[in-house]
């Protein structure tokens, strides 16, 4: 465990996160033109909740390839990748690494408080997933960074987005693939 996981991360100037019918933000990654896409910001890499956002996406690229599923991570690349390695990998899913931040503050995604991450309500869910064989691992990034998910369609504007009231409050994917081809 690296307790410096624990410590809050720099200040960054956070945009407002963007609403449905808003043109999507840059991301570290290019979109395919033309295609639905499923952006998932993730906690930091190790969370429990990072990893059933993967797996998540993973069943969402096996059963709806038509559109692009792509998670951004906030830890280095190589940490990223033996990550994704030890959750299971990326089976259709485009995984970007955003070291700086930078990306997540441009879709409106900054430091959470300690009770987002180590409340009641996330301290369940983490129990609930430690039942399931979704554990802590070796982490990298920050704790205290938020994450969020967000649907866009074809054109690149967002038709849905989810953004946690606290860690353990995952996206609903199912909702979120209609959301984007409706407008494609």
């Amino acid at each position: 465990m690296d307790p410096r996981t624990f410590l809050p991360p720099r200040a960054q100037q956070v945009r407002l996160p963007p609403r449905p019918g808003d043109r999507a933000p840059g991301l570290p990654l290019a979109l395919e033109d033309g295609r639905p896409a499923v952006v998932a910001f993730l906690r930091h890499t190790g969370c429990p909740f990072a990893e059933q956002t993967m797996r998540l996406l993973r069943e969402g690229a096996a059963l709806h390839p038509e559109v692009q599923w792509i998670a951004v991570s906030h830890a280095p690349e190589p940490a990223t990748a033996r990550w994704c390695s030890a959750v299971g990998g990326t089976d259709g899913v485009r995984v970007a690494s955003d070291p700086s931040r930078r990306a997540y503050a441009d879709w409106g995604l900054g430091r959470t408080s300690l009770g987002h991450f180590l409340g009641r309500r996330s301290l369940l869910a983490v129990g609930r997933l430690a039942r399931r064989g979704v554990r802590n691992r070796h982490p990298h990034g920050t704790r205290w960074q938020s994450a969020g998910t967000f649907a866009l369609d074809d054109q690149g504007i967002v038709r849905w987005r989810h953004l946690p009231e606290h860690a353990g409050d995952m996206a609903d994917l199912d909702s979120a693939v209609p959301a984007a081809s409706r407008h494609a």
